[in-house]
Protein backbone atom coordinates (compact mmCIF):
# COMPACT_ATOMS: atom_id res chain seq x y z
CA UNK A 1 0.00 0.00 0.00
CA UNK A 2 1.47 3.21 -1.24
CA UNK A 3 1.04 6.45 0.73
CA UNK A 4 0.22 9.69 -0.50
CA UNK A 5 3.85 11.16 -0.03
CA UNK A 6 4.41 14.87 0.05
CA UNK A 7 6.69 15.65 -3.00
CA UNK A 8 7.98 18.96 -3.76
CA UNK A 9 7.59 20.46 -6.63
CA UNK A 10 8.38 24.54 -8.22
CA UNK A 11 5.04 25.88 -10.18
CA UNK A 12 5.55 29.66 -11.29
CA UNK A 13 8.54 30.29 -9.31
CA UNK A 14 7.72 29.07 -5.71
CA UNK A 15 7.93 25.84 -4.30
CA UNK A 16 4.43 23.92 -3.18
CA UNK A 17 3.82 20.29 -1.61
CA UNK A 18 1.54 18.53 -3.68
CA UNK A 19 0.35 14.53 -2.56
CA UNK A 20 0.70 11.19 -5.16
CA UNK A 21 -2.36 10.00 -5.30
CA UNK A 22 -3.22 6.58 -3.49
CA UNK A 23 -2.00 3.21 -5.11
CA UNK A 24 -2.89 -0.67 -4.49
CA UNK A 25 -1.24 -3.16 -6.63
CA UNK A 26 -0.88 -0.66 -9.66
CA UNK A 27 -4.40 0.95 -9.87
CA UNK A 28 -4.94 4.30 -8.70
CA UNK A 29 -7.06 6.41 -6.81
CA UNK A 30 -7.60 10.03 -6.67
CA UNK A 31 -9.18 11.64 -4.33
CA UNK A 32 -9.55 9.57 -1.76
CA UNK A 33 -8.16 10.57 2.27
CA UNK A 34 -5.44 8.48 2.29
CA UNK A 35 -5.38 8.42 6.33
CA UNK A 36 -9.08 7.30 6.84
CA UNK A 37 -8.30 4.33 4.30
CA UNK A 38 -4.98 3.37 6.32
CA UNK A 39 -7.02 3.31 9.17
CA UNK A 40 -9.94 1.72 7.99
CA UNK A 41 -7.52 -1.12 6.26
CA UNK A 42 -5.83 -1.79 10.13
CA UNK A 43 -9.31 -2.46 11.00
CA UNK A 44 -10.19 -4.51 8.69
CA UNK A 45 -6.95 -6.35 9.34
CA UNK A 46 -7.52 -6.63 13.11
CA UNK A 47 -11.48 -7.85 12.43
CA UNK A 48 -10.42 -10.35 10.19
CA UNK A 49 -7.49 -11.96 12.16
CA UNK A 50 -9.93 -11.42 15.31
CA UNK A 51 -12.57 -13.30 13.61
CA UNK A 52 -10.11 -16.74 13.08
CA UNK A 53 -9.30 -17.07 16.06
CA UNK A 54 -12.94 -16.38 17.73
CA UNK A 55 -13.81 -19.57 14.61
CA UNK A 56 -11.18 -21.90 15.91
CA UNK A 57 -12.20 -21.28 19.93
CA UNK A 58 -15.97 -21.42 19.63
CA UNK A 59 -15.91 -24.15 17.24
CA UNK A 60 -13.67 -26.20 19.59
CA UNK A 61 -14.46 -25.09 22.93
CA UNK A 62 -17.80 -24.11 22.57
CA UNK A 63 -19.58 -26.46 20.07
CA UNK A 64 -16.74 -28.99 20.85
CA UNK A 65 -16.62 -29.57 17.20
CA UNK A 66 -13.62 -30.22 14.97
CA UNK A 67 -11.25 -28.06 12.79
CA UNK A 68 -10.94 -30.27 9.44
CA UNK A 69 -7.70 -30.55 9.03
CA UNK A 70 -8.10 -33.97 6.74
CA UNK A 71 -6.83 -31.52 3.20
CA UNK A 72 -3.62 -30.34 5.29
CA UNK A 73 -2.80 -33.83 5.02
CA UNK A 74 -3.28 -34.31 1.64
CA UNK A 75 -1.63 -31.69 0.73
CA UNK A 76 1.62 -33.04 3.16
CA UNK A 77 1.19 -36.28 1.48
CA UNK A 78 1.82 -35.21 -1.96
CA UNK A 79 4.53 -32.50 -1.10
CA UNK A 80 6.67 -35.55 0.66
CA UNK A 81 5.89 -37.24 -2.53
CA UNK A 82 7.75 -34.67 -4.15
CA UNK A 83 10.43 -34.60 -2.15
CA UNK A 84 10.95 -38.16 -2.84
CA UNK A 85 10.99 -37.78 -6.49
CA UNK A 86 7.76 -38.37 -7.52
CA UNK A 87 5.92 -35.29 -10.25
CA UNK A 88 2.58 -35.23 -9.96
CA UNK A 89 0.25 -36.19 -12.84
CA UNK A 90 3.33 -37.68 -14.60
CA UNK A 91 4.51 -40.47 -11.76
CA UNK A 92 1.02 -40.46 -10.28
CA UNK A 93 -3.02 -38.80 -10.50
CA UNK A 94 -3.73 -35.67 -8.96
CA UNK A 95 -6.84 -33.83 -8.59
CA UNK A 96 -5.88 -30.64 -8.46
CA UNK A 97 -4.11 -27.76 -11.09
CA UNK A 98 -0.48 -26.96 -10.91
CA UNK A 99 -0.56 -23.80 -9.04
CA UNK A 100 -2.09 -25.42 -5.75
CA UNK A 101 1.51 -26.17 -5.16
CA UNK A 102 2.72 -22.73 -4.71
CA UNK A 103 1.33 -22.71 -1.39
CA UNK A 104 2.27 -26.21 -0.22
CA UNK A 105 5.86 -26.03 -1.17
CA UNK A 106 5.92 -22.65 0.89
CA UNK A 107 4.51 -24.40 4.16
CA UNK A 108 6.78 -27.56 3.00
CA UNK A 109 9.88 -25.59 3.63
CA UNK A 110 9.38 -24.57 7.49
CA UNK A 111 7.96 -28.17 8.40
CA UNK A 112 11.14 -30.00 7.04
CA UNK A 113 13.17 -27.65 8.90
CA UNK A 114 11.36 -28.37 12.36
CA UNK A 115 10.41 -31.95 11.63
CA UNK A 116 7.34 -31.02 12.45
CA UNK A 117 4.01 -31.53 10.21
CA UNK A 118 2.11 -28.95 12.79
CA UNK A 119 4.13 -26.75 11.06
CA UNK A 120 3.14 -27.63 7.69
CA UNK A 121 -0.13 -26.97 8.87
CA UNK A 122 0.82 -23.93 10.68
CA UNK A 123 2.11 -22.06 7.87
CA UNK A 124 -0.61 -22.91 5.58
CA UNK A 125 -3.21 -21.54 7.70
CA UNK A 126 -1.08 -18.50 7.53
CA UNK A 127 -0.71 -18.14 4.23
CA UNK A 128 -4.40 -18.57 3.10
CA UNK A 129 -4.79 -15.86 6.02
CA UNK A 130 -2.52 -13.66 4.11
CA UNK A 131 -4.53 -14.46 0.80
CA UNK A 132 -7.49 -13.73 3.09
CA UNK A 133 -6.41 -10.29 3.44
CA UNK A 134 -5.83 -9.53 -0.22
CA UNK A 135 -9.33 -10.42 -0.76
CA UNK A 136 -10.59 -7.82 2.12
CA UNK A 137 -8.23 -5.31 0.33
CA UNK A 138 -9.38 -6.16 -3.26
CA UNK A 139 -13.47 -5.92 -1.78
CA UNK A 140 -12.41 -2.90 -0.36
CA UNK A 141 -10.88 -1.11 -3.15
CA UNK A 142 -13.66 -2.36 -5.50
CA UNK A 143 -16.28 -1.31 -3.25
CA UNK A 144 -14.13 2.32 -3.94
CA UNK A 145 -15.23 2.15 -7.17
CA UNK A 146 -19.07 1.63 -6.65
CA UNK A 147 -19.79 3.29 -3.48
CA UNK A 148 -17.32 5.84 -1.07
CA UNK A 149 -15.07 5.18 1.49
CA UNK A 150 -17.46 4.71 4.41
CA UNK A 151 -19.69 2.01 2.37
CA UNK A 152 -16.17 0.60 1.14
CA UNK A 153 -15.47 -0.65 4.76
CA UNK A 154 -18.38 -1.88 5.90
CA UNK A 155 -18.35 -4.21 2.56
CA UNK A 156 -14.38 -5.30 3.44
CA UNK A 157 -15.83 -5.35 7.62
CA UNK A 158 -18.64 -7.50 6.46
CA UNK A 159 -15.98 -10.21 4.53
CA UNK A 160 -13.82 -9.84 7.45
CA UNK A 161 -16.49 -11.15 9.84
CA UNK A 162 -17.88 -13.75 7.87
CA UNK A 163 -17.01 -16.57 10.23
CA UNK A 164 -18.24 -19.39 8.47
CA UNK A 165 -16.13 -17.81 5.35
CA UNK A 166 -13.17 -17.73 7.74
CA UNK A 167 -13.46 -21.37 9.33
CA UNK A 168 -13.08 -22.82 5.25
CA UNK A 169 -9.77 -20.23 5.00
CA UNK A 170 -8.26 -22.03 7.64
CA UNK A 171 -8.97 -25.53 6.33
CA UNK A 172 -8.87 -25.10 2.94
CA UNK A 173 -7.04 -23.72 -0.02
CA UNK A 174 -10.05 -22.20 -1.82
CA UNK A 175 -8.69 -18.31 -0.17
CA UNK A 176 -5.60 -18.97 -2.73
CA UNK A 177 -7.63 -18.57 -6.18
CA UNK A 178 -10.59 -16.95 -4.41
CA UNK A 179 -7.82 -14.10 -3.70
CA UNK A 180 -6.48 -14.39 -7.67
CA UNK A 181 -10.01 -13.79 -8.97
CA UNK A 182 -10.62 -10.77 -6.73
CA UNK A 183 -7.49 -9.29 -8.11
CA UNK A 184 -8.92 -9.84 -11.45
CA UNK A 185 -12.22 -8.30 -10.48
CA UNK A 186 -10.36 -5.41 -8.74
CA UNK A 187 -8.37 -4.82 -11.84
CA UNK A 188 -10.86 -5.17 -14.41
CA UNK A 189 -13.41 -2.57 -12.52
CA UNK A 190 -10.29 -0.08 -13.06
CA UNK A 191 -9.82 -0.65 -16.56
CA UNK A 192 -6.98 -2.60 -16.51
CA UNK A 193 -7.96 -5.36 -18.67
CA UNK A 194 -5.00 -7.27 -19.22
CA UNK A 195 -4.04 -7.53 -15.77
CA UNK A 196 -7.58 -8.64 -15.17
CA UNK A 197 -7.42 -11.82 -17.37
CA UNK A 198 -4.21 -12.57 -16.09
CA UNK A 199 -5.32 -13.00 -12.79
CA UNK A 200 -8.28 -14.75 -13.68
CA UNK A 201 -5.85 -16.81 -16.06
CA UNK A 202 -3.10 -17.77 -13.36
CA UNK A 203 -6.57 -18.92 -11.10
CA UNK A 204 -7.07 -21.15 -13.56
CA UNK A 205 -4.36 -22.53 -13.03
CA UNK A 206 -4.86 -22.68 -9.25
CA UNK A 207 -8.02 -24.08 -9.18
CA UNK A 208 -10.69 -24.38 -12.42
CA UNK A 209 -13.60 -22.03 -10.97
CA UNK A 210 -11.91 -18.44 -11.96
CA UNK A 211 -12.26 -19.64 -15.12
CA UNK A 212 -15.90 -18.79 -14.95
CA UNK A 213 -15.59 -15.59 -14.49
CA UNK A 214 -13.65 -15.08 -18.29
CA UNK A 215 -16.85 -14.33 -20.37
CA UNK A 216 -18.02 -11.82 -18.68
CA UNK A 217 -14.91 -9.97 -18.11
CA UNK A 218 -14.65 -10.14 -21.99
CA UNK A 219 -18.35 -9.28 -22.66
CA UNK A 220 -17.78 -6.21 -19.65
CA UNK A 221 -14.22 -4.63 -21.41
CA UNK A 222 -15.70 -5.30 -25.11
CA UNK A 223 -17.86 -1.81 -24.19
CA UNK A 224 -14.72 0.34 -24.65
CA UNK A 225 -12.56 -1.81 -27.09
CA UNK A 226 -14.52 -4.21 -28.80
CA UNK A 227 -15.14 -7.80 -28.48
CA UNK A 228 -12.93 -9.18 -31.19
CA UNK A 229 -10.11 -7.12 -29.60
CA UNK A 230 -10.88 -8.26 -25.77
CA UNK A 231 -11.19 -12.20 -26.89
CA UNK A 232 -7.54 -11.36 -28.74
CA UNK A 233 -6.56 -9.75 -25.30
CA UNK A 234 -7.30 -12.61 -23.47
CA UNK A 235 -5.66 -15.16 -26.26
CA UNK A 236 -2.56 -13.19 -25.32
CA UNK A 237 -3.16 -14.14 -21.80
CA UNK A 238 -3.72 -17.51 -21.71
CA UNK A 239 -1.63 -18.83 -24.77
CA UNK A 240 1.52 -18.07 -22.80
CA UNK A 241 0.29 -19.76 -19.20
CA UNK A 242 -0.56 -22.61 -20.92
CA UNK A 243 2.75 -22.91 -22.83
CA UNK A 244 3.95 -22.96 -19.24
CA UNK A 245 1.36 -24.94 -17.09
CA UNK A 246 0.51 -27.57 -19.29
CA UNK A 247 2.42 -27.93 -22.08
CA UNK A 248 5.40 -29.70 -20.22
CA UNK A 249 2.95 -32.09 -18.96
CA UNK A 250 1.06 -33.20 -22.23
CA UNK A 251 4.47 -33.57 -23.79
CA UNK A 252 5.42 -36.04 -21.75
CA UNK A 253 2.22 -37.50 -20.72
CA UNK A 254 -0.93 -36.66 -22.84
CA UNK A 255 -3.22 -38.46 -20.82
CA UNK A 256 -2.56 -35.76 -17.50
CA UNK A 257 -4.79 -33.47 -19.12
CA UNK A 258 -7.83 -35.81 -17.40
CA UNK A 259 -6.73 -34.98 -14.07
CA UNK A 260 -5.19 -31.87 -14.66
CA UNK A 261 -7.74 -29.72 -15.70
CA UNK A 262 -11.30 -31.58 -15.25
CA UNK A 263 -10.91 -33.38 -11.45
CA UNK A 264 -14.25 -32.03 -10.95
CA UNK A 265 -15.99 -34.76 -9.36
CA UNK A 266 -18.04 -35.92 -12.50
CA UNK A 267 -17.42 -39.37 -11.54
CA UNK A 268 -19.22 -39.05 -8.10
CA UNK A 269 -22.97 -39.64 -7.28
CA UNK A 270 -25.10 -37.12 -6.22
CA UNK A 271 -23.60 -35.62 -2.94
CA UNK A 272 -26.23 -35.34 -0.07
CA UNK A 273 -25.76 -31.74 0.71
CA UNK A 274 -26.63 -30.80 -2.82
CA UNK A 275 -29.94 -28.57 -3.92
CA UNK A 276 -30.22 -31.39 -6.46
CA UNK A 277 -30.27 -34.02 -3.92
CA UNK A 278 -32.42 -31.85 -1.52
CA UNK A 279 -35.33 -31.20 -4.32
CA UNK A 280 -34.66 -35.18 -5.13
CA UNK A 281 -35.62 -36.18 -1.52
CA UNK A 282 -38.85 -34.14 -1.61
CA UNK A 283 -40.06 -35.60 -4.77
CA UNK A 284 -39.26 -39.11 -4.74
CA UNK A 285 -39.45 -39.61 -0.44
CA UNK A 286 -42.03 -36.69 0.29
CA UNK A 287 -44.11 -36.81 -3.11
CA UNK A 288 -43.38 -40.70 -4.07
CA UNK A 289 -42.52 -39.87 -7.48
CA UNK A 290 -40.42 -42.63 -8.30
CA UNK A 291 -37.36 -41.11 -9.65
CA UNK A 292 -33.43 -41.22 -9.46
CA UNK A 293 -31.09 -38.42 -8.16
CA UNK A 294 -29.23 -38.73 -11.90
CA UNK A 295 -32.77 -37.53 -13.43
CA UNK A 296 -33.14 -35.03 -11.48
CA UNK A 297 -29.37 -33.91 -11.93
CA UNK A 298 -29.71 -34.13 -15.76
CA UNK A 299 -32.85 -31.68 -15.49
CA UNK A 300 -30.36 -29.68 -13.04
CA UNK A 301 -27.66 -29.16 -15.40
CA UNK A 302 -30.05 -28.16 -17.97
CA UNK A 303 -31.42 -25.10 -15.87
CA UNK A 304 -27.81 -24.11 -14.98
CA UNK A 305 -26.92 -24.18 -18.86
CA UNK A 306 -29.96 -22.02 -19.49
CA UNK A 307 -29.35 -19.38 -16.62
CA UNK A 308 -25.51 -19.22 -17.46
CA UNK A 309 -26.95 -18.72 -20.87
CA UNK A 310 -28.98 -15.65 -20.05
CA UNK A 311 -26.44 -14.02 -17.81
CA UNK A 312 -24.06 -13.93 -20.75
CA UNK A 313 -27.19 -12.32 -23.06
CA UNK A 314 -28.13 -10.00 -20.44
CA UNK A 315 -24.39 -9.07 -20.35
CA UNK A 316 -24.05 -8.83 -23.96
CA UNK A 317 -26.88 -6.60 -24.55
CA UNK A 318 -25.90 -4.14 -21.13
CA UNK A 319 -24.83 -0.83 -23.03
CA UNK A 320 -23.87 0.72 -19.34
CA UNK A 321 -21.83 -2.22 -18.23
CA UNK A 322 -21.51 -0.34 -14.45
CA UNK A 323 -18.91 -2.24 -12.18
CA UNK A 324 -21.95 -3.17 -9.75
CA UNK A 325 -24.02 -5.03 -12.32
CA UNK A 326 -20.56 -7.31 -13.30
CA UNK A 327 -20.10 -8.09 -9.62
CA UNK A 328 -23.69 -8.65 -9.54
CA UNK A 329 -23.57 -10.97 -12.82
CA UNK A 330 -20.57 -12.84 -11.31
CA UNK A 331 -22.68 -13.63 -8.15
CA UNK A 332 -25.34 -15.09 -9.97
CA UNK A 333 -23.09 -17.26 -12.31
CA UNK A 334 -20.86 -18.67 -9.72
CA UNK A 335 -24.44 -19.26 -7.43
CA UNK A 336 -25.99 -20.87 -10.51
CA UNK A 337 -22.77 -23.16 -10.81
CA UNK A 338 -22.36 -24.15 -7.55
CA UNK A 339 -26.18 -24.56 -6.97
CA UNK A 340 -26.96 -26.90 -9.59
CA UNK A 341 -24.07 -29.51 -10.04
CA UNK A 342 -24.65 -32.99 -8.34
CA UNK A 343 -21.52 -32.68 -6.60
CA UNK A 344 -20.82 -29.90 -3.29
CA UNK A 345 -18.37 -28.88 -0.70
CA UNK A 346 -18.95 -26.47 2.16
CA UNK A 347 -16.12 -24.77 1.30
CA UNK A 348 -17.58 -23.07 -2.17
CA UNK A 349 -18.86 -20.54 -0.16
CA UNK A 350 -15.55 -19.02 -0.21
CA UNK A 351 -15.86 -18.27 -3.73
CA UNK A 352 -19.17 -16.27 -4.07
CA UNK A 353 -18.98 -14.43 -0.30
CA UNK A 354 -16.95 -11.78 -1.70
CA UNK A 355 -19.66 -10.76 -4.33
CA UNK A 356 -22.06 -11.40 -1.67
CA UNK A 357 -20.04 -8.29 1.07
CA UNK A 358 -19.70 -6.22 -1.81
CA UNK A 359 -24.05 -6.07 -3.01
CA UNK A 360 -25.46 -6.54 0.59
CA UNK A 361 -23.97 -3.44 2.32
CA UNK A 362 -26.51 -0.92 0.81
CA UNK A 363 -29.49 -2.85 2.72
CA UNK A 364 -29.59 -3.89 6.83
CA UNK A 365 -32.00 -6.66 5.27
CA UNK A 366 -29.63 -8.31 3.29
CA UNK A 367 -26.77 -7.98 5.48
CA UNK A 368 -28.72 -9.50 8.22
CA UNK A 369 -29.45 -12.68 5.21
CA UNK A 370 -26.00 -12.67 4.38
CA UNK A 371 -24.88 -13.54 8.27
CA UNK A 372 -27.75 -15.92 8.01
CA UNK A 373 -26.45 -17.60 5.06
CA UNK A 374 -23.28 -17.97 7.11
CA UNK A 375 -24.68 -19.14 10.33
CA UNK A 376 -26.67 -21.73 8.38
CA UNK A 377 -23.21 -22.79 6.16
CA UNK A 378 -21.46 -22.88 9.76
CA UNK A 379 -24.16 -25.28 11.09
CA UNK A 380 -23.99 -27.27 7.91
CA UNK A 381 -20.36 -28.04 7.95
CA UNK A 382 -18.52 -28.54 10.80
CA UNK A 383 -21.39 -28.96 13.00
CA UNK A 384 -23.84 -30.99 11.47
CA UNK A 385 -21.04 -33.58 8.99
CA UNK A 386 -21.45 -36.89 10.04
CA UNK A 387 -24.33 -36.79 12.78
CA UNK A 388 -26.76 -35.27 9.78
CA UNK A 389 -25.28 -36.26 6.78
CA UNK A 390 -21.92 -37.56 4.99
CA UNK A 391 -21.42 -36.74 1.19
CA UNK A 392 -23.35 -39.65 -0.13
CA UNK A 393 -26.02 -39.94 2.16
CA UNK A 394 -28.26 -38.58 5.33
CA UNK A 395 -27.08 -40.60 8.43
CA UNK A 396 -30.49 -40.93 9.75
CA UNK A 397 -33.33 -43.84 7.90
CA UNK A 398 -35.57 -42.09 5.47
CA UNK A 399 -38.89 -41.24 7.21
CA UNK A 400 -37.20 -40.32 10.79
CA UNK A 401 -37.13 -37.63 12.79
CA UNK A 402 -33.24 -36.96 11.94
CA UNK A 403 -34.05 -37.57 8.07
CA UNK A 404 -36.74 -34.90 8.24
CA UNK A 405 -34.38 -32.38 10.20
CA UNK A 406 -31.74 -32.93 7.89
CA UNK A 407 -33.92 -32.18 4.57
CA UNK A 408 -35.48 -28.86 6.22
CA UNK A 409 -32.22 -27.82 6.89
CA UNK A 410 -30.58 -27.95 3.91
CA UNK A 411 -34.17 -26.75 2.41
CA UNK A 412 -33.63 -23.76 4.56
CA UNK A 413 -30.18 -23.21 3.48
CA UNK A 414 -30.82 -23.09 -0.07
CA UNK A 415 -33.88 -21.10 0.27
CA UNK A 416 -32.26 -18.65 2.80
CA UNK A 417 -29.79 -18.07 -0.28
CA UNK A 418 -31.77 -17.83 -2.79
CA UNK A 419 -33.99 -15.30 -1.33
CA UNK A 420 -30.74 -12.79 -0.69
CA UNK A 421 -29.67 -13.59 -4.13
CA UNK A 422 -33.39 -12.75 -5.53
CA UNK A 423 -33.16 -9.83 -3.70
CA UNK A 424 -29.53 -7.96 -4.55
CA UNK A 425 -30.15 -8.61 -8.19
CA UNK A 426 -33.67 -6.39 -8.20
CA UNK A 427 -32.17 -3.75 -6.39
CA UNK A 428 -32.34 -0.34 -8.63
CA UNK A 429 -28.12 0.50 -9.40
CA UNK A 430 -28.97 4.05 -10.53
CA UNK A 431 -28.03 5.76 -7.60
CA UNK A 432 -24.81 3.44 -7.04
CA UNK A 433 -21.85 6.19 -7.71
CA UNK A 434 -20.14 4.60 -10.71
CA UNK A 435 -16.26 6.29 -12.39
CA UNK A 436 -16.00 6.37 -15.85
Amino acid sequence: MAKKNKVKCVEGGKKVVKEEPLQFLSVRFDNINTKVVRNHIIILIIASLLTKFFVLFVTTMIFHSFIDYFDFGFYLEHALMIVQGQLPYLNYNFDYPLLIFVPILIALMPALFFHDALVFVYTFQILMALCDLIIILCIYFIALRIYNERTAFIAALIYATAFATAYFVLTKYDAFPTSLLMLGVLFTVYGMNMKGYLSIGIGFFAKIFPAIAFPFFILHNSKKTSLKNEVITVFKVMIPLLVIFLLPFLVIRPDAIRTYLFATGATVGVYANTATYTLYSWLNEIGHLGILPESVSIVMYVLMGIIILYLLYTSFVDTVKRPVTLVKTLLCAFITVILFTKFHSPQYIVWYTPFLCLLVVDDIFKIILFYIVQILAYIEFPLMFGGFYTNQEYTNPAGSYGWYLTLLFFTLQYLVLLILVFVIIHKKDEQIKTIQ
